[in-house]
C-alpha cells in the first residue's frame, strides 16, 4: 500500500495531461488566430483600395469574405476562451488532489470530480466550436474560388 502524499501526488499527475493536451491545443488555435489576423487586414486593405470604384466586381467576395473571416476568428476566441477555463480547471483540481494529504475532507473527491469534469467539458465545447470554424473556413475558400473563376463554379466546394 502507497503512503498517502504518494498516493495524492500520482493522482495529482493526472489532470497535468489534460493540461498539457490543451496547452498544445491553445498553441495550434494561437497561431491559427494571427493568421486569419492578417488574412482580415489583407482583405481589408484591400477592400479600402476598391473605395473610390463602387462597382468593382472585387468588392462583393471581399465584402463576404470579411463577414465569414470575423465570425471565424470569433468562434476560434470563444475557443481560446474554452480552453484557458479548462486549464484553470485542470491546475485547480492538481492543486486540490496535491494538498488532499494534508487538507482532507469527505468532500474533496467530490470537488476534485467535480472541477475535472468541468475542465472536460470545457475542453468538449472547445474542440466542438472549433470543428465549427474549420467548417466555416470550407465556405471562405468557396467565395474566393467563386470570385476567381469566370463561370462561378463552386462544385466540390459548397458547405
Amino acid at each position: 500500500m502507497e503512503p498517502p502524499n504518494l498516493q495524492a501526488i500520482t493522482s495529482a499527475v493526472a489532470p497535468v495531461v489534460m493540461v498539457s493536451a490543451a496547452g498544445l491545443i491553445v498553441m495550434g488555435v494561437q497561431t491559427k488566430n494571427l493568421h486569419l489576423a492578417d488574412r482580415i487586414r489583407t482583405l481589408a486593405s484591400e477592400y479600402r483600395s476598391l473605395t473610390g470604384e463602387p462597382r468593382d466586381p472585387r468588392r462583393e467576395p471581399l465584402r463576404r469574405q470579411l463577414e465569414q473571416l470575423a465570425r471565424r476568428i470569433r468562434l476560434s476566441q470563444w475557443a481560446l476562451e474554452f480552453l484557458y477555463i479548462s486549464i484553470v480547471c485542470f491546475v485547480t483540481t492538481s492543486l486540490i488532489l496535491a494538498s488532499s494529504a494534508w487538507v482532507g475532507g469527505p468532500g474533496l473527491l467530490v470537488l476534485v470530480a467535480l472541477l475535472f469534469l468541468i475542465g472536460v467539458a470545457f475542453f468538449l465545447i472547445a474542440l466542438l466550436v472549433e470543428y465549427m470554424e474549420m467548417r466555416l473556413a470550407l465556405s471562405t475558400i468557396a467565395i474566393e474560388i467563386a470570385s476567381t473563376l469566370a463561370d462561378g463554379d463552386r462544385s466540390g466546394f459548397d458547405t
